[in-house]
């Protein structure tokens, strides 16, 4: 089975538990002017000496109310009003083992899974393709010289021509006189 499926599967059973939980953990200020959407997300990641970490976030109808910290095990309340809620699942041990197995099991094969398939896409792209060597540009500063250069070359010509025809012109003058 696939990473994909494994994660299609435990969707599933997150939804299914959450399902099963949400008579329970209604909020006690919550009134039956509409629906109540209860919305769970999990956040994983691998820190670079290779421990996988993760957090649960829950929320009713976009408002965060509830915490799960792996790494501590404990449920922290972010809204006031979700206390049942809190203490239900903190002395449920099967809401909280689910949710512990999820993210250290599952997170940790996910991204697994991931890193695999990522290493192994680098690995089969193909080389940067060369270019023929080409002039490198110079340094801005260099730039500026050559042009000053070039410009007191020109203007040097352009003297050296001017004083040629004024030197051919006076020579003239004096073969005349």
């Amino acid at each position: 089975m696939s990473a994909w499926e494994t994660q299609t599967h435990t969707l599933r059973d997150t939804g299914d538990l959450l399902q099963e939980q949400m008579p329970d953990v209604t909020p006690e200020k919550h009134t039956d002017r509409g629906s109540l959407t209860l919305q769970a997300r999990m956040t994983c990641w691998r820190e670079d000496n290779g421990h996988t970490s993760a957090f649960w976030e829950f929320g009713f109808n976009g408002q965060l109310c509830l915490l799960f910290d792996l790494e501590n095990g404990h449920w922290t309340m972010v809204h006031p009003g979700r206390r049942q809620m809190k203490e239900k699942w903190e002395n449920d041990r099967a809401v909280t083992d689910f949710f512990k197995k999820v993210s250290m099991r599952d997170c940790r094969a996910w991204l697994q899974a991931f890193m695999m398939r990522w290493e192994k896409m680098l690995k089969t792209s193909a080389p940067p393709t060369t270019v023929p060597a080409t002039v490198q540009p110079t340094a801005p500063g260099s730039n500026y010289i050559t042009e000053i250069v070039f410009v007191v070359l020109a203007v040097f010509v352009i003297i050296s021509i001017v004083a040629c025809i004024h030197y051919k012109k006076r020579r003239r003058c004096f073969q005349e006189a």
